[in-house]
């Protein structure tokens, strides 16, 4: 549920900057974009104490926000789906315009629908990168009932026995939500690399 979440939120949050980025007339967009770029070459250990701290004044310690929302601003996502909306003809967004659609229903109605192939990527990689984090749940987890899956198999490894057979039924368990996502989202995924999102 947590990287479902997630990945949806990551999505929104992603979709909303990058089409400001691409579109709107802002003074100093592109230092701005520049600075959101830059956050990409900072390794993310250095944002481990900050949003331990952060998650603590919350009161969000050892519980589901705690490991949905800190990765939801991410600069990847801003990027990956800039460089879709800027290859998005303007022809789309002026239609809508003409017809008496504001900036909010161009968006969501217009925009967002032929970036289907774009989102369902970044919801892929979203959704495994916050399925398979370690080092984070570790942190902010404390409870065996609130554990992840990856965090949890090591609990099965003890000093002196390890179960194999439940580690390895594990695993399975921990594969599957990700091809199931993929094979429910491929179809969307070919679809965006093969023609750019655009429709005919």
């Amino acid at each position: 549920m947590a990287a479902t979440v997630n990945s949806v939120l990551t999505c929104l949050f992603a979709a909303m900057a990058a089409y400001a980025f691409a579109r709107l007339r802002l003074p100093g967009k592109n230092v701005l974009f520049a600075i959101v770029l830059s956050t990409m070459f900072v390794p993310g250990f250095i944002f481990l104490m900050p949003n331990f701290e952060l998650m603590s004044k919350l009161q969000w310690l050892d519980s589901l926000p705690a490991i949905i929302f800190p990765g939801t601003a991410g600069a990847f996502g801003v990027f990956f789906l800039r460089q879709f909306f800027v290859a998005l003809p303007k022809e789309f967004e002026e239609s809508a315009m003409i017809d008496g659609a504001g900036p909010f229903t161009t968006f969501f109605k217009i925009v967002l629908p032929n970036a289907k192939g774009a989102l369902a990527t970044l919801l892929v990689l979203s959704f495994l990168g916050n399925w398979n984090d370690f080092v984070w749940p570790i942190y902010v987890l404390f409870s065996d009932a609130s554990l992840t899956l990856p965090v949890g198999l090591t609990r099965l490894q003890g000093s002196y026995t390890i179960d194999y057979p439940v580690i390895m039924a594990g695993a399975t368990m921990a594969a599957v939500p990700v091809l199931v996502i993929y094979v429910v989202l491929q179809r969307y995924i070919i679809e965006g690399v093969a023609s750019s999102g655009l429709k005919g």
